[in-house]
């Protein structure tokens, strides 16, 4: 391979997260030269799936290198099933489902290629910014996505379904006649309003707490509740401003795709950032996995022209443009400004039952508010074998905050609301029984750091924020600075209108006919 690959490229891009696979994609589609370079085996680094036995490597890598240290630590792995079940046990079990399976860690063994387990697990708003790049620029057609199905909540003790679309306002029994019509009210104000509207209606508000204004306006506890930490996902501190932001960004994607705002990837999050990367590879950008980089240097060549030298298995690589994960990129290259941020606690549980039974298969979004007043909301994502996450019979289920302690200390009071901890799996509980869990943290490198090079671009890491909409926007910032004035993402061609100058095998020049280059969007 090294003797086949060119030492000189347009831009190269090290690392396969979100950020720097959407950038790959976008100047690979405008005809740019493209080595795209990972020091993993596999694609998406921090923003990867694994499968259960790639998750094994994963916690292994964690315990044992230092430098993974650097991103993920307070790292700790439980077992709450036995590494085998005897037959007499199988035989004994008193489970209300005498077809349910009594699992054990040789069975999670056996089917480990049906798990796909995310690091990090988003959302994707049915109109939000990345569901609008995937159809324009026509890389939708290499994913699938399915509907989240109910969005829940924490309230007086005990789960709560939060009413989305006008249907589920007056369908649900959890408010009162009188509340659905403030309710109503409420959301129409916020969709309906004109930019004019909203700014005079928020005035006196934006620098204020917005459940302040929601009182204001008159909802009851129990709404102020419902939009404050279901639709807006804010905490008691939220102020206004984002607030409404928030609610006006979940109203606007009710209806496109499901009874709820939101997408899910099928097989993972991870599988977002593979599908920027195929792009990039049909327009001709060459990938090379399981290639660290030892080196980064920045050069002045003729007339003032700067190129990034780099140095990977003894290879030196010349590019116009370098496009670097934060973690990948040489501290000498990086601006020193102090960033403020809060690192992120996360957790995986895998369970044998929703945390809310359901006649089909449930897609599921939980807000949790703070347990103890503070301003630590969690977000909870249950994914079940239909999207490809896990074997039938199993669930996986995701939560995300940020850090005050640690990963454990952090999540696990909000677990134990949901799951029993410590149960037989033969015995019959109101909760579903956790069966293996992992705890982590993870370096918040999500915030923007400057280069201390003008063709070096930095990409940071994931955040701790429900969707892709941050990773999309740095993607497009950098792309910018790369190719000025160019189109970000043009639609890419299907297959069948693809022309070639003859019948040779399609490489980086072979030619592109498109009659219509305008958006074409599916019928909604």
């Amino acid at each position: 391979m090294d003797d086949d690959l060119p030492t000189d490229f347009q831009v190269i891009v090290v690392g396969t997260g979100m950020v720097e696979s959407i950038v790959a994609a976008a100047c690979s589609r405008i005809g740019k030269n493209v080595l795209h370079l990972d020091s993993s085996d596999h694609y998406g680094g921090l923003w990867a799936s694994y499968n259960f036995d790639g998750l094994q490597k994963f916690i292994k890598e964690v315990s044992e290198d230092p430098k993974r240290q650097e991103q993920v630590y307070n790292l700790s792995e439980k077992w709450y099933i036995e590494k085998d079940v005897s037959e007499e046990a199988e035989e004994n079990k008193t489970d209300a489902d005498p077809a349910k399976k009594i699992w054990s860690q040789t069975k999670f063994a056996a089917e480990y290629r049906k798990f796909n387990i995310d690091m990090t697990p988003k959302l994707l708003f049915s109109r939000g910014p990345l569901v609008e790049l995937l159809i324009s620029s026509n890389i939708a057609r290499y994913a699938e996505f399915r509907c989240v199905t109910r969005v829940l909540t924490w309230l007086d003790d005990r789960l709560m379904p939060v009413p989305c679309s006008r249907a589920d306002v007056f369908a649900t029994d959890s408010v009162s006649i009188l509340e659905k019509r403030q309710l109503m009210k409420m959301l129409t104000a916020i969709v309906g309003n004109t930019e004019e509207e909203m700014e005079q209606e928020f005035k006196d508000w934006n620098d204020k707490p917005f459940k302040d204004y929601l009182t204001h306006k008159g909802l009851t506890p129990n709404l102020i509740h419902y939009v404050l930490f279901a639709i807006a996902g804010g905490t008691d501190k939220m102020n206004c401003r984002d607030g409404v932001k928030e609610s006006k960004k979940f109203l606007m994607s009710l209806g496109r795709y499901g009874n709820t705002p939101f997408l899910w990837p099928m097989y993972g999050s991870g599988e977002l950032p593979q599908c920027f990367c195929r792009l990039c590879a049909v327009f001709g950008g060459v990938y090379c996995l399981n290639r660290p980089i030892d080196k980064v240097e920045h050069k002045v060549v003729d007339e003032g022209k700067s190129i990034v030298v780099i140095e990977s298995k003894s290879k030196t690589l010349n590019c116009d443009h370098l496009v670097i994960g934060i973690n990948e990129c040489p501290k000498d290259l990086i601006s020193p400004e102090p960033t403020e941020s809060t690192d992120i606690s996360k957790a995986v549980f895998i369970t044998n039952a929703s945390i809310m039974p359901s006649e089909k298969e449930p897609l599921t979004l939980l807000r949790f508010p703070s347990l103890d007043g503070g301003d630590q909301a969690v977000t909870v994502l249950e994914v079940g074998p239909a999207t490809g996450s896990c074997p039938k019979g199993l669930f996986v289920v995701y939560m995300i905050t940020s850090k005050v302690t640690d990963a454990e200390n952090d999540l696990m009071p909000y677990a134990q609301r949901i799951f029993e901890m410590n149960a037989d799996q033969s015995e019959t509980t109101e909760k579903p029984k956790c069966l293996w869990s992992v705890f982590y943290n993870v370096r918040d490198t999500s915030a923007p750091v400057a280069s201390l090079v003008d063709n070096v671009h930095l990409c940071s890491g994931p955040d701790s924020g429900l969707d892709f909409d941050r990773a999309v926007e740095q993607a497009e910032q950098i792309f910018k600075k790369i190719c000025p004035g160019e189109e970000f993402l043009p639609r890419a061609p299907d297959p069948e209108e693809i022309v070639f100058e003859d019948d040779a095998a399609p490489g980086p020049d072979f030619e592109r006919t498109l009659e219509d280059e305008e958006e074409q969007k599916p019928e909604e």
